[in-house]
């Protein structure tokens, strides 16, 4: 008959056994032996011989609270394919709780970054501005706004490519004919629409990336951004962005373009100029009565059928 100490070294060693196994199988599929899992899938964290069940982890810190998961878990879905957005491997929920293992991003957030620099240099900024803006073009071009763009919810992975995480306040569906409402997101980073409960679509995000470069290249927000909510409000809705006389001349001028991005999208935007009133005089366009008579369309390789019509109407 065997002894506790023997019977618990037997339970020990096949416990390490089966830990050895288990290893050995996640080793064997990274190694190609087998077909590579989908980017995103449970297969990525755990062995195919074992299902995904969340009492498998161990909880060691809260990184943060909302009960948007659902929606979340959606977009996320839709998202699988865009390097620029956090990635989901697997979810699951349980009678009080939804659980997401989500791509570990090691490099930390913007809003981090910044803290530590002060303000970012220019080429870094120009960078980290260009992924966000590949990550939102994404998103966008699926409907989605995110509605929620700030310096913390921007990752860097080990590598020190962006990430867009938190998409629990994001809305599929959006476009310039079908805008949404409703005040939701940061308020320091929410559009002028937004606050004064308008209805809007993806210019929002734009405009929450202007103010996100700002804290990017000059440490602060171009408008109000003390404690104090009604004075940021008010700054936002009512007043002109101020930016530091040593900011980079193209990148004010970037700024100034994404705080302005609405009125571009609607044509509120003032043109640099406005056309002349008669740009070409009628006398131009009469051709020498002694010359040969010519169709204004000869010499083109293609004409679309529509111009040869509407040029049979009108008198040259």
């Amino acid at each position: 008959m065997a002894s506790n100490g023997q019977r618990g070294d037997g339970e020990k060693r096949k416990r390490e056994e089966q830990s050895v196994s288990g290893l050995t199988e996640i080793k064997r599929k990274r190694s190609g032996e087998d077909e590579e899992p989908r980017p995103g899938s449970s297969q990525d964290l755990v062995p195919s011989d074992h299902s995904f069940d969340i009492s498998r982890f161990t909880g060691l810190q809260i990184l943060g609270r909302g009960s948007f998961s659902k929606r979340e878990r959606r977009i996320l879905l839709t998202a699988q394919d865009c390097p620029f957005i956090c990635h989901l491997y697997a979810a699951q929920q349980s009678d009080d709780r939804a659980y997401f293992i989500t791509e570990y991003l090691s490099g930390g957030s913007l809003a981090a970054t910044i803290k530590m620099c002060g303000c970012l240099d220019i080429s870094h900024v120009r960078f980290y501005t260009a992924e966000i803006a590949c990550g939102l073009q994404f998103l966008h071009r699926r409907s989605i706004v995110h509605r929620d763009i700030k310096p913390n919810n921007i990752m860097l992975d080990r590598s020190g490519h962006i990430r867009l995480i938190d998409l629990g306040l994001a809305q599929d569906g959006v476009t310039s004919s079908n805008k949404i409402s409703g005040v939701t997101g940061t308020f320091q980073f929410m559009a002028p629409e937004v606050l004064l409960g308008k209805e809007y679509d993806a210019a929002v995000d734009w405009w929450s990336l202007g103010i996100v470069v700002s804290w990017m290249a000059a440490g602060q927000s171009p408008f109000y951004h003390g404690p104090i909510r009604r004075k940021v409000i008010k700054a936002i809705t009512r007043k002109e962005p101020k930016f530091p006389s040593w900011l980079d001349a193209d990148l004010k001028h970037l700024l100034e373009r994404l705080l302005h991005w609405a009125d571009l999208e609607l044509k509120r935007s003032r043109p640099p100029f406005k056309p002349f009133r008669r740009v070409l005089e009628n006398r131009d366009l009469q051709w020498p009565e002694d010359g040969p008579p010519f169709h204004p369309m000869d010499g083109f390789s293609f004409t679309s059928p529509s111009w040869t019509r509407m040029t049979r109407r009108i008198r040259w």
